[in-house]
């Protein structure tokens, strides 16, 4: 494993360089090659942790890597922020305008005694991890996966799906007393490091060091406001048709991912090497370029398997970036959510893969997950047409319109839950961290969630509706969620004008992404084709359109 005695003299002599204007793009190749093998150590390390959560060399290495030579790292990178903003009389080309309005951001949120604060914070959150990928479900004499148990909630017999969700319950509830204690330090700790670099709280803080410089915490809270009024009404009305169509009394946990007309569950593919199959048969149809980059993911830099031991509801997409590879990983089982996370993080693939080939620096990709995500979740959508066999895909033509239809409600759905997730960190990050409890966090989950819940019926399981903030983002990606809405709007944008002209909307997905970071976030909306918006118009606009397409499917 290469150390920071390997890096040290390359850092030196970036530092010592004589950096003149006409010198700082050599300086920036210089560093860039640096920051491409200080990222691949870190991509492989947590590549090898996230694939066996119990193998201890792999978890050694990491938290080897995280504890003695990344806040060297960080301290290193701050002086070299620090050199290259003092260069006088430096003007940045177009493309690194943004990058460098970044770096003014990143030299304001850095303060020294950070560093050991941020290490600890990664070791709570592999903690974390280790806990959650240890869990394991009980269910009528076999022990499963919370993985393998979260997907017995799709089939048609109630009984066996409440005995999946009650099961999967009582064995989160073993971990959740850890997983409360280590939130709070996580919360004191990110406190700590806001006053420390001068900053009111949390908030204020990660406002700055994730450059939202195009909306404000008010602009997020309208947001919220916009979807209580717009967008929660739908969701009940939809989980009210639900309970009518499964003739039941009242919808409870267990009954929210059922198929509501009672329909075997979806059954897209049997095994990994048919999914990776169906999606390059799907992908080569949808566009050329899109089937080979995902031919390129298929060469190794994906761990789709579902085993014991990964972290659990985790799939996500991460960047080699001296391979100029990303990496998929998540555990497929066979279900209809798994085809549509496969089509989500092969966007995020696609993202990484169209800034790469156009621009040559790791400063020229974007620091901002609103764009990442709509990459993504675009790409959810503009696959819809290709769902059925005859387009390459996995479904028979009814299958393909029961696909699309849980998609898009999904879609309404995450609007919600974002700005539930956003809204309970609003209140969590402007406390005052040294007396905040947990039961005060349980309460407001509860508060945030009448307001913005979807109608089902927990009662008798208070308890475990309370701990509905316990996801992966509020321990390990705070104030990361919103997001989801926001991209959602512009993704459901992009999927309108494909609806009208495929060919063009999916050219100017390709187009924004291959922007990366060169331009203002806004502006990348745009030339996908979207607008980036907050407002209740717009957010009754989308949705009633998504409602309409909901119904041309029944």
């Amino acid at each position: 494993m290469t150390t920071w005695t390997e890096y040290e003299p390359r850092v030196r002599a970036l530092l010592e360089a004589d950096l003149r204007p006409d010198g700082v793009a050599a300086w920036l190749a210089q560093r860039d090659d640096l920051q491409r093998d200080v990222g691949e150590t870190y991509a492989t390390l947590n590549r090898a942790k996230d694939e066996d959560t119990a193998d201890e060399a792999a978890k050694a290495a990491y938290l080897a890597f995280v504890r003695d030579t990344i806040p060297h790292v960080s301290v290193a990178d701050h002086e070299l922020n620090m050199k290259l903003a003092a260069v006088r009389d430096f003007e940045p080309p177009d493309d690194l305008r943004v990058s460098w309005l970044d770096l003014q951001d990143e030299l304001a949120v850095f303060h020294p005694d950070n560093v050991a604060l941020e290490t600890q914070e990664q070791e709570l959150q592999q903690r974390y991890g280790e806990l959650t990928g240890s869990v394991r479900v009980e269910l009528d004499g076999e022990t499963i996966t919370s993985t393998e148990a979260q997907a017995k909630l799709i089939e048609r017999d109630r009984d066996l799906r409440e005995r999946a969700w009650r099961a999967h319950d009582a064995a989160l509830a073993r971990v959740r007393p850890e997983l409360d204690e280590i939130f709070l330090d996580l919360v004191r700790l990110r406190h700590r490091k806001a006053r420390n670099a001068g900053f009111e709280d949390f908030r204020e803080m990660t406002w700055r060091a994730r450059h939202r410089r195009e909306y404000t915490p008010d602009d997020a809270l309208t947001l919220h406001e916009s979807v209580a009024a717009e967008v929660t009404p739908r969701i009940r009305e939809l989980t009210e048709r639900r309970r009518q169509l499964l003739g039941i009394e009242r919808v409870r946990p267990w009954d929210r991912f059922v198929d509501p007309e009672g329909e075997e569950p979806l059954r897209p593919f049997t095994n990994v090497a048919e999914l990776e199959a169906g999606l390059q048969r799907m992908f080569d149809t949808v566009d050329p370029q899109l089937g080979a980059w995902f031919g390129r993911l298929r060469d190794g830099w994906m761990d789709l398997e579902p085993r014991p031991n990964k972290v659990p509801g985790l799939g996500y997409q991460s960047y080699f970036p001296r391979s100029r590879s990303p990496y998929v990983y998540m555990s497929a089982i066979g279900t209809d959510d798994d085809l549509v996370t496969m089509r989500h993080e092969a966007g995020h693939a696609f993202h990484s893969m169209a800034v790469e080939e156009r621009w040559p620096l790791l400063e020229h990709d974007t620091n901002r997950p609103e764009l990442n995500e709509l990459a993504s979740e675009a790409m959810e959508l503009l696959t819809l047409p290709y769902l059925t066999r005859e387009h390459g895909g996995f479904y028979s033509v009814d299958e393909a319109r029961r696909s699309r239809r849980t998609l898009l409600e999904r879609a309404l759905s995450v609007l919600v839950s974002a700005c539930s997730v956003d809204a309970i960190q609003h209140f969590i990050y402007t406390q005052d961290a040294d007396t905040l409890t947990i039961a005060d966090i349980d309460a407001a989950w509860i508060t945030v969630t009448d307001e913005l819940g979807s109608g089902t019926d927990w009662t008798g399981l208070e308890a475990s509706r309370a701990k509905g903030w316990h996801i992966i983002h509020l321990f390990a990606f705070p104030f990361y969620y919103l997001e989801y809405g926001l991209a959602y709007l512009g993704a459901m944008q992009v999927w309108r004008n494909a609806r009208d002209d495929h060919a063009a909307a999916l050219a100017a997905y390709k187009r924004a992404l291959s922007l990366g970071g060169t331009v203002p976030l806004d502006q990348a909306f745009e030339a996908a084709g979207a607008r980036f918006a907050f407002d209740r118009a717009t957010v009754r606009e989308i949705t009633e359109f998504v409602m309409a397409a909901m119904e041309d499917d029944r």
